[in-house]
């Protein structure tokens, strides 16, 4: 926590400031932004200030701007301490939200030359090896070193195990999800994970898969390494599409429904408008509870088909028709629009998934 009574800053811009750490710490960005912008109105050589609004703007999801405001702070000089801190999460603008795992490496090296021993620098390092440049070795002494220093980290248990999987060496694997669950005996993930390394023991040349971007490659086999680019592993759902067949259902008898998974959990809904908003912003028809999701991310509409059957069709960006930052991805293809078919899955960013699929009704 900041003391803010040692910064150097005059009475009007100290006012500002504290009122910018409130907002950020209540999760009002836009608010915590604008106050550190009237501190910069007023003196703008405060590394602190530079830093925490670069915190804002990365909550926000304006990585580019983020990065740009870490810049400003490094170059007032800060201490190691701080200056690694601040290296740090500009690894992090780069890797989570830019998804460039080569500059983000290069960041969590700096700031490694500054403190060797910190921990989620280490863990992040090996998230942008083995997620995002699919270099397991690597990424496997990251983990190791961020265990040296705690061995209660779960999450660098489990992505440990990751690495191992993807360098087929199973047994070790299953050791390291162990550890992961003997520490979070419910996590999910660390369960699903020593399941499919067991299942993965024996198979002889079957060659593990690893994608180097955030987002999954839709359906097909499942993989330990699936899509995300920070700790909290998703993997795909071994799925089957369904093929409508018109000869025997009715397009009464089915409703679009679709499977949402953001920061909140799971929920489903029911799409019966003609229209609906996708974001981050309150005001959207489906409400996505993620740092890496637009304000205005995407819209659905329903469209007519020849058979009769209800669809809807997703296109990226808002009703202004201004793109979102980071896309859309069905079955792992960048789409700008596409009409869903069942079973397809829209990925918005990491830990922001939509399986979108056509129920019967339940009277039926």
């Amino acid at each position: 926590m900041l003391d803010t009574g040692q910064i150097a800053l005059n009475s009007e811009a100290l006012m500002w400031f504290r009122r910018g750490l409130a907002a950020a710490s209540a999760n009002d960005f836009e608010r915590a932004i604008a106050a550190f912008n009237r501190v910069l109105d007023i003196q703008d050589d405060c590394y602190e200030v530079w830093y925490e609004r670069g915190l804002a703007l990365e909550n926000r999801g304006d990585y580019v701007e983020a990065i740009a405001s870490f810049d400003r702070a490094l170059r007032l000089n800060p201490g190691d301490s701080t200056a690694c801190e601040i290296w740090h999460e500009r690894g992090n603008a780069f890797q989570y939200g830019l998804g460039d795992y080569s500059q983000a490496i290069a960041c969590y090296d700096q700031a490694l030359q500054l403190d060797s021993r910190h921990e989620a620098v280490l863990q992040n390092l090996g998230n942008a090896l083995l997620y995002g440049l699919s270099l397991p070795e690597e990424a496997l002494d990251a983990y190791n070193r961020a265990l040296m220093i705690n061995r209660e980290n779960n999450l660098a248990w489990r992505n440990r195990g990751n690495a191992l999987a993807e360098l087929r060496r199973y047994d070790e694997a299953i050791i390291s999800y162990d550890r992961a669950l003997s520490i979070w005996p419910d996590d999910q993930v660390s369960w699903h994970a020593r399941s499919l390394a067991a299942e993965k023991m024996g198979l002889g040349d079957h060659q593990p898969t690893t994608h180097a971007a955030w987002y999954g490659s839709g359906f097909g086999e499942q993989t330990f390494v699936e899509g995300e680019t920070d700790s909290e592993i998703v993997f795909a759902s071994l799925s089957t599409a369904i093929n409508a067949d018109s000869s025997s259902h009715s397009s009464h008898q089915i409703t679009p429904t679709l499977i949402v998974e953001d920061d909140w959990g799971k929920r489903e809904m029911m799409l019966e408008r003609d229209q609906y908003t996708l974001g981050r912003d309150s005001n959207s028809d489906i409400c996505l509870h993620s740092q890496y999701v637009s304000r205005n991310h995407a819209v659905l509409t329903k469209v007519n088909r020849p058979d009769g059957y209800p669809a809807y069709q997703i296109t990226d960006g808002g009703l202004d028709q201004t793109p979102s930052r980071n896309g859309l991805l069905v079955n792992g293809q960048k789409c700008q629009t596409v009409i869903l078919q069942a079973e397809d899955e829209i990925v918005l960013g990491p830990r922001v998934r939509i399986l979108y699929r056509l129920l019967p009704n339940s009277s039926d």
